[in-house]
């Protein structure tokens, strides 16, 4: 039978003279008879014949078929662990192909060994950072942005400002916990929406991953009964405290507070610590300026007990300074008055509370920020620049002051409201017991004091919103603008002031978020809006739930 009966095409009978090597013969070593087009023992072997190119054609490879295995290391050879890690992970991340072989290489050789592969490289599995990587990148990132940046913008000595030097001797709680903090003002700071940026996705991985070794040493050390006293644990337990107000970007605050509180009672109280552990003074008064500030901005009956009223004075006397707190640095005898205006929120409405709240009234009117001022150090009234600082904070506190006093006391009942506010809302506060008994004289004077309320009222919102661009101008001000910014913002909505007043205090508040690194300015954005567009007119509706916006 002739050969094109059985091969069917026709082809030629003899070989070409150069016996050229069809690739698939090549690969099954075996010896091509080198017909033309196509490979005669190809076809009776049904077999698409590759042909005789010079590159080898792409062949399709089963999914998960091996084309090849690397060798395994020489016994003797020795590499370094590390590289052998990367390495292994490089492997991993590459696939063979099938690959032709280099065009200078004569495809008659038939010689290629059937493991010829190319590799390709795909990306490296991802990786975890070592945790030193990130405590040494956060202590960079600490000290080359955020430590100049706080001595830039200081406006006396400050015993919280310090750079990060040597973190070897410190608990790992605090460690990871200082680690997240740095990540979060990172994230705040670059991020425009921080919660949805998908730049920022990697940052908040690293947040959270330190942030879970912390919490998970802190519940190691607070179960065992052997360290659950440990200043280490209360300072561990108070330091995720500050990390938690300046990440969260929701109220959740309160239960690292109530177990805060659970460790200082195993102390006594925050003076007992502070008597029992040099140094503890600091973060004990740091902690009370947080709460007499979050009691501000929550409800009057929820309010955040660190420490008694009489407690907490009398820590202030002691240690509080204007300069203590980088962001409060409000004179002492108006935040004395703002710990008196709080405890007189929680006070069921009377004459014995409207009589205390006109005292407490009286007491903020008197205060002069010019005198208070001049009365600086001498090295600080040197400075004209640091003096005209002095005078814009002392200004901007007292007329906030003065409002907040005003605007929480009337939603309490403790001071009576005009009828124009009274009407601005649908809530109005628990009366006194003898208000339906009250003779015409005591109507009268209570008519008087609701027009003085309304003057005085009226004359601290105009000096606070006047201050506000110029607070936001100066830099070492604007660091400490947030709480003035709240009370502007309550006041401008129970007035129904336009909307370009409410959005420019917005934007500052967003401004403060990324200028500070903190969550919470924004967070008071969004309160404000919220009590705004409710309409509602009172200080308590506007503070529903408790926050913790300064800190």
């Amino acid at each position: 039978m002739s050969r094109k009966s059985v091969n069917g095409p026709q082809m030629s009978q003899q070989p070409s003279p150069s016996r050229p090597q069809c690739w698939e013969c090549r690969r099954r070593r075996h010896v091509c008879d080198g017909m033309q087009p196509v490979c005669a023992k190809c076809q009776t072997a049904r077999i698409v014949c590759p042909g005789y190119a010079d590159k080898r054609p792409l062949t399709w490879v089963t999914p998960g078929q091996a084309m090849s295995r690397p060798r395994k290391a020489k016994p003797s050879s020795k590499r370094n662990t590390a590289q052998k890690s990367c390495n292994d992970i490089r492997d991993r991340g590459r696939l063979p192909i099938r690959a032709a072989p280099s065009t200078s290489q004569s495809p008659g050789t038939g010689t290629e060994s059937d493991s010829h592969t190319e590799e390709l490289d795909l990306p490296a599995p991802v990786e975890l950072r070592p945790e030193v990587c990130d405590i040494i990148d956060a202590m960079l990132y600490y000290n080359s942005h955020i430590y100049p940046d706080l001595i830039r913008h200081q406006l006396g000595p400050n015993s919280f400002v310090i750079p990060l030097t040597i973190v070897e001797n410190c608990p790992p709680a605090i460690t990871h916990t200082l680690v997240s903090i740095t990540i979060s003002h990172r994230i705040l700071q670059v991020a425009e929406d921080p919660a949805s940026d998908q730049a920022v996705k990697p940052l908040w991985t690293r947040l959270y991953r330190h942030r879970d070794i912390a919490v998970r040493v802190i519940n190691k050390l607070v179960a065992d009964e052997k360290t659950r006293k440990d200043i280490a644990t209360v300072v561990s337990v108070y330091t995720l405290l500050f990390a938690m107000l300046q990440q969260s970007f929701k109220p959740c605050w309160r239960t690292h507070v109530d177990g805060l509180m659970s460790l200082v009672r195993l102390w006594g109280s925050l003076s007992a610590i502070i008597q029992a552990v040099p140094g503890m003074e600091l973060s004990m008064m740091a902690l009370c300026i947080v709460s007499v500030l979050a009691n501000t901005t929550s409800p009057r009956d929820n309010q955040l007990q660190v420490a008694s009223t009489e407690e907490i004075l009398s820590l202030s006397q002691t240690y509080y300074t204007e300069t203590f707190f980088p962001s409060i640095p409000m004179p002492p005898a108006l935040f004395a008055e703002l710990v008196l205006i709080n405890a007189l929120r929680a006070e069921a409405p009377s004459d014995t509370a409207t009589a205390e709240a006109e005292l407490i009234l009286s007491r903020i009117e008197s205060f002069d920020p010019q005198t208070w001022s001049a009365t600086r150090p001498a090295a600080e009234r040197e400075d004209p620049t640091l003096q005209a600082d002095w005078l814009l904070i002392a200004t901007l506190f007292h007329a906030a002051v003065a409002l907040y006093a005003i605007l929480s006391l009337q939603s309490s009942g403790a001071l009576p409201c005009s009828s124009a506010s009274s009407s601005a809302s649908s809530y109005s506060p628990s009366p006194s017991p003898s208000t339906s008994q009250q003779s015409p004289e005591t109507k009268r004077l209570e008519s008087e004091l609701e027009i003085q309320l309304e003057l005085s009222r009226a004359r601290h919102a105009r000096q606070l919103f006047a201050l506000l661009e110029s607070g936001m101008s100066a830099p070492r001000v604007r660091k400490r603008m947030t709480w003035p910014l709240l009370v502007a913002g309550v006041e401008a909505a129970s007035r129904g002031a336009s909307w370009e007043v409410q959005r420019y205090i917005g934007a500052c508040l967003s401004e403060m978020g990324r200028d500070q690194g903190s969550a919470a300015p924004g967070l008071a954005r969004r309160v404000l809006e919220r009590f705004c567009l409710g309409g509602g007119s009172r200080w308590d509706e506007c503070f529903a739930e408790p926050f913790a916006l300064v800190m």
